[in-house]
Formats: C-alpha cells, sequence, structure tokens
C-alpha cells in the first residue's frame, strides 16, 4: 500500500469511517496553544504547539518528544508557517533543532497538512522529505 494511501486510511479511522471534509477555516481562528499526537512509520510524538493566525497567514512552533520503536528519543523544536488558501493550510518549515542526548543533531524538516478542523480539534499528516509520513492530532488546550 503506498504511503499516502495508508494515511488517507489512518485518516478515515480516526474519523470514524466518515469522509473527512476541511471546514473554511477563514471565519475561524485558530490561534492558541494546542496538545500534540503524531503516529509515525517508525513510533509516535508527542507535545505541544503554538498557532498564530492573522488573516489567512498562519505560524507557529512545535515542540516534541518524538520516540522511535523504543530505539531512542529525539526532542524537536520546529518552527513552521502557512497560508489558508482555498480553505486549506500547509504549514511548512522554516526552521528546525533537534536535541538527542544532549547533542544537537541533524533533523529533516517536517511538512503538516491539515485535513480537517474544528474549534477544539485539527486533523492533519506529516511527511518529510524522505517519505516518512504521519498522523497527527491537535487538541486546544483549555
Amino acid at each position: 500500500m503506498q504511503t499516502r494511501e495508508r494515511i488517507e486510511s489512518l485518516l478515515l479511522i480516526l474519523d470514524d469511517g466518515n469522509l473527512l471534509s476541511l471546514r473554511k477555516i477563514t471565519t475561524m481562528n485558530i490561534s492558541g496553544c494546542w496538545t500534540y499526537n503524531e503516529d509515525f512509520e517508525y513510533g509516535n510524538s508527542v507535545g505541544e504547539v503554538e498557532l498564530t493566525q492573522n488573516g489567512d497567514e498562519v505560524n507557529g512552533v512545535f515542540w516534541f518528544t518524538e520516540a522511535v520503536e523504543n530505539n531512542y528519543s529525539i526532542q524537536v523544536a520546529e518552527k513552521v508557517k502557512g497560508t489558508i488558501t482555498d480553505g486549506k493550510l500547509l504549514l511548512e518549515s522554516v526552521e528546525v533543532k533537534a536535541i538527542q542526548n544532549g547533542r544537537e543533531i541533524s533533523y529533516l524538516p517536517n511538512t503538516f497538512e491539515v485535513h480537517r478542523i474544528t474549534e477544539t480539534q485539527i486533523i492533519g499528516s506529516t511527511f518529510d522529505s524522505e517519505d516518512v509520513c504521519g498522523v497527527f492530532v491537535l487538541r486546544r488546550k483549555a
């Protein structure tokens, strides 16, 4: 099964089998703090996200710990930016720093593709230049 097909299958499962539709988000402001959970091909990531929306422009920072199948973990800070276009949002990495065992390491930047947004939840997928893909859920913090 192709990587994109696996992601779409996972997204359908997350939505109880209903087809996902991206809600128009130009009237909804996604600024704020969110929890971050992602499952990807080799493990999972858990952390927080802070997003700032100004009109159609979105900037933010993802802070998370990536755990690779009980093998190792990496602390990551990734700045992103994107533009809401036709009700869709693609957040691209503009800067990434990663620490493993107290040392800075190289880390492939992610692209975050948003598939569904509500007032309290954002669901999407990630991919990097080596086609490592994942599915993430952001939940608005109270």
